[in-house]
């Protein structure tokens, strides 16, 4: 193995995007190579970065929705009945003290409606987490074989771009990040990015980013390449993977 596939088996250890055999010989290593264990632990270091650079994200309208909704009235606790009596274990004063009793009645539907409230905010926050969590992660590489960006693909078609360590754009250019949905075919512009930092691109009309699918930037003019096609070097480049 070289020195280059160890560091990209180390990366995406790190990222949790290893499987199988991959993923095996990643823990082999992990228990019996020194140097490796450095690079892992090299990486760890890097993408420490990006989880910096995470910002908090407040309860959208739609989840307070949810939760609101699951506060309503409860209309099925008044149709409730009390379980048959058992005549040897239960008394029958006792059934229908429980049965008179308002004390008791509240206390239930106090219950009911508190179940409601639970299940109505862990299925918003389930689903609130699905629409965050990426489908697909990419580490971006320059030529140097050092960690560039990282791309993530969520489920509802947004992709976003994070810059790792000191990304510098030249002054009065751009950076553009292209696909190839086709890996026979021409590559085709996500966006274009003038700022270093965190950034949601428009895939347009693309289809579905899939696994391996090859992801690149290159550098271009402040508006982005006047042709549709990389007119700059390409700077950065990494296929995607599955994220776990």
């Amino acid at each position: 193995m070289t020195r280059d596939d160890q560091d990209r088996l180390a990366a995406e250890h790190v990222l949790g995007l290893l499987e199988g055999e991959e993923r095996g010989l990643a823990e082999r290593l992990m228990t019996s190579d020194a140097a490796f264990q450095a690079l892992v632990q090299q990486w760890r270091t890097r993408f420490t970065e990006w989880d910096n650079t995470a910002a908090d994200v407040a309860p959208s309208d739609a989840l307070w929705r949810r939760i609101e909704s699951g506060l309503e009235p409860q209309p099925a606790v008044a149709a409730a009945r009390p379980a048959a009596p058992v005549r040897r274990a239960t008394s029958p004063g006792l059934l229908q003290g429980l049965w008179n009793s308002l004390v008791f009645w509240r206390g239930f539907g106090m219950a009911g409606a508190l179940a409601g409230l639970l299940l109505a905010l862990g299925v918003g926050y389930f689903a609130d987490k699905a629409t965050r969590q990426p489908t697909l992660v990419a580490v971006l590489m320059s030529e140097t074989n050092q960690p560039g960006a990282v791309l993530r693909t969520f489920a509802d078609g947004r992709l976003e771009l994070t810059p790792l360590g000191d990304m510098e754009i030249p002054h009065n250019h751009s950076i553009q990040v292209w696909t190839f949905p086709d890996p026979n075919g021409a590559p085709v512009s996500v966006g274009v990015v003038q700022t270093a930092r965190t950034v949601l691109l428009d895939p347009r009309n693309l289809p579905q980013p899939h696994s391996n699918q090859l992801f690149a930037i290159s550098v271009e003019p402040l508006t982005g390449s006047p042709t549709g096609l990389p007119t700059g070097p390409v700077v950065m480049k990494g296929t995607a993977s599955t994220a776990l």
